[in-house]
């Protein structure tokens, strides 16, 4: 798959999922995703990408929970590009990769909605993914495993229609994978995010939740 990843964009949904995978957000990860798909949306500039990193746990094979998201949102938002341009996000992560709390990191990204492929993952966005599960691994042996997140501003920026999208290298087999069963813990409850057709929202199913 790496081999075909197209100079401007791939689409992620072409991916194979990720066998019996799921991701579960926390509460707190989930409002801040929310948060940096309405900066990009509501910004005065639609160019400029918000971003973070998700810390969590593989519960179990496949199913990652990411339960903290970065302390840090004092970067300088970037034209078509999430540039991670302060140290603290980065000396974050890096204690991330060579502590023992998290074995999972998510590097989460907005692309605003200027046209079609906007809603895909770009080159440069696989590129980085690879090079973290790769080359930022810790020296004691336990391996992290890296995900990249996508939010994209929907096309008639109603946010109803918003999308989220994770997709996973393993290094291992050298093999690209989707991953499209999210879900958000809330008062010790899952609920799955609306899709629209294999597309996830970032919006809560509300059928899914028990009253």
């Amino acid at each position: 798959m790496a081999a075909n990843i197209l100079s401007g964009a791939t689409n992620q949904f072409n991916f194979k999922e990720l066998p019996k995978s799921k991701i579960v957000l926390s509460e707190e990860c989930f409002i801040r995703l929310s948060a940096a798909i309405n900066l990009c949306a509501l910004s005065g500039n639609k160019e400029l990408e918000y971003g973070t990193f998700l810390y969590g746990k593989e519960m179990k094979p496949n199913v990652i929970y990411f339960y903290v998201p970065s302390k840090f949102d004092n970067y300088t938002p970037s034209y078509r590009e999430f540039n991670v341009n302060t140290s603290e996000m980065l000396e974050e992560k890096d204690k991330a990769v060579n502590g023992n709390k998290y074995d999972c990191i998510a590097h989460i990204h907005t692309h605003p909605y200027i046209g079609g492929t906007c809603q895909f993952f770009s080159n440069q966005d696989l590129r980085v993914l690879k090079t973290l599960q790769l080359e930022h691994q810790p020296n004691n042996g336990r391996k992290k495993y890296f995900f990249m997140g996508l939010l994209t501003v929907s096309p008639s920026n109603f946010f109803d229609n918003d999308e989220i999208s994770f997709v996973f290298y393993d290094d291992n087999v050298n093999e690209w994978y989707k991953i499209t069963n999210i879900t958000v813990l809330i008062n010790n409850e899952e609920i799955p995010l609306k899709k629209i057709g294999n597309r996830p929202t970032m919006q809560l199913d509300k059928r899914k939740i028990k009253t």
